[in-house]
C-alpha cells in the first residue's frame, strides 16, 4: 500500500503541475498585441477599353472639388486591419519614428479612404496622404484597439493595384506587423506545442515511477502496479489538452464579419482559377448545345 501511495503522489504532483503550466502557457500566449492585415484582389470597376473598332469608350474620375480626368481604368482593392492579440493596442504604442501607414508602390492612386470600422469608438482615421506618380501612403492613426477592432480601407487605383502593405512599428510587439496568411499556420499548431510539453512530462512522470518503483521494491516483476492509478491521471491530461488546444479548435485566425467586403463586390472576388473554372465550364455547355443543334438539324433534314 505504501507503494501505491508513493506512485500515487507522483502521478498526482505531475497531472497537478501539467495542467497548472497549461493554463499559464495558454493565458499567455493569448495576451499579446497581433496587429494583422489582408489585402483583397483587385477588382476592375471601369475600363475604357473597347474590344471593337466600332465605338469609344472613356473613363471620368473627378474628387469632391476638383477638375475631372480621364483615365484608363479604376480598380478598388481593400486592405483589412484588425488587433488578433488579447493585448489591447493603443494609439500611443504607435512608435513616432515609424507611424503606422498603407503604402502602395507600383500604381498610380486616386484616392484611400476608411470604408468601415468594427467600432465607431475605435475612432480610426487616415491622415496626410501622399501620392507621387506610382507611389503612395496614408498615415493611419486610431484611439486604441482591442481584441478584434479593426478597419475597412478602400483604395482606388488607376490599373493594377500595385503592391500594398501595412507598415509600421507598434511598441510591445517586436516581431511586427505581419499580414495574416502568415501566422495562420502558427494559430492552427499554437496550441499543441505546450500540449506536447505536457505530454512529455507524463512520460517524464511514467519513468520515474518506474524507477521510485525500481528503488522500493528492488525489482520490476509486479511493475504493471503503476499503471492503475492511470485512469485519474488520463483525466487529467485530457482536461490539460483541451484547455490547450483551444486555439487550435478555433482553427484559421480570421477577420470579424463586420470587416467583410462590400456585398457589391464579393461576387467579383474570386480568385482568378474559379473565374477559368467558371469560364471553361461555360464553353464546354456552349459547345454542347452547338452540338445538340446541329444534331437535330440533321435529324430534321432526314425526316423530311
Amino acid at each position: 500500500m505504501v507503494i501505491m501511495e508513493i506512485i500515487g503522489i507522483v502521478f498526482g504532483v505531475v497531472g497537478v503541475v501539467g495542467v497548472i503550466y497549461t493554463i499559464y502557457h495558454s493565458r499567455r500566449a493569448q495576451r499579446k498585441k497581433l496587429l494583422v492585415y489582408e489585402v483583397s484582389r483587385s477588382i476592375a470597376l471601369a475600363q475604357a477599353f473597347s474590344p471593337e473598332d466600332d465605338y469609344k469608350l472613356s473613363v471620368l474620375f473627378q474628387r469632391k472639388g476638383s477638375i475631372e480626368e480621364k483615365i484608363e481604368s479604376v480598380y478598388t482593392t481593400f486592405l483589412k486591419f484588425a488587433n488578433l492579440g488579447k493585448e489591447p493596442i493603443r494609439g500611443s504604442d504607435i512608435a513616432p519614428a515609424n507611424p503606422l501607414k498603407v503604402t502602395v508602390q507600383g500604381a498610380r492612386i486616386l484616392d484611400i479612404q476608411v470604408a468601415g470600422i468594427t467600432r465607431e469608438v475605435n475612432n480610426v482615421s487616415l491622415k496626410n496622404q501622399v501620392k507621387e506618380d506610382e507611389q503612395a501612403a496614408a498615415y493611419v492613426d486610431f484611439d486604441f484597439l482591442d481584441y478584434r477592432d479593426g478597419a475597412l480601407i478602400k483604395i482606388l487605383s488607376v490599373g493594377n493595384k500595385g503592391d500594398i502593405s501595412l507598415e509600421g512599428d507598434i511598441i510591445g510587439m517586436p516581431e511586427g506587423i505581419r499580414d495574416i496568411e502568415a501566422i495562420r499556420p502558427t494559430s492552427k499548431t499554437a496550441g499543441s506545442i505546450s500540449g506536447l510539453w505536457a505530454l512529455v512530462i507524463v512520460i517524464a512522470g511514467f519513468l520515474l515511477s518506474g524507477y521510485i518503483f525500481y528503488l522500493v521494491i528492488g525489482s520490476l516483476r509486479d511493475v504493471w502496479l503503476i499503471f492503475m492509478p492511470f485512469g485519474v491521471l488520463a483525466i487529467v491530461v485530457i482536461i490539460s489538452l483541451i484547455i490547450d488546444a483551444r486555439p487550435w479548435l478555433r482553427g484559421r485566425a480570421s477577420f470579424p464579419k463586420s470587416l467583410d467586403l462590400p456585398k457589391w463586390c464579393r461576387p467579383l472576388d474570386y480568385p482568378a482559377s474559379v473565374m477559368r473554372t467558371r469560364l471553361l465550364a461555360m464553353e464546354m455547355q456552349e459547345a454542347k448545345t452547338s452540338k445538340n443543334e446541329v444534331k437535330r438539324k440533321e435529324n430534321k433534314k432526314g425526316e423530311n
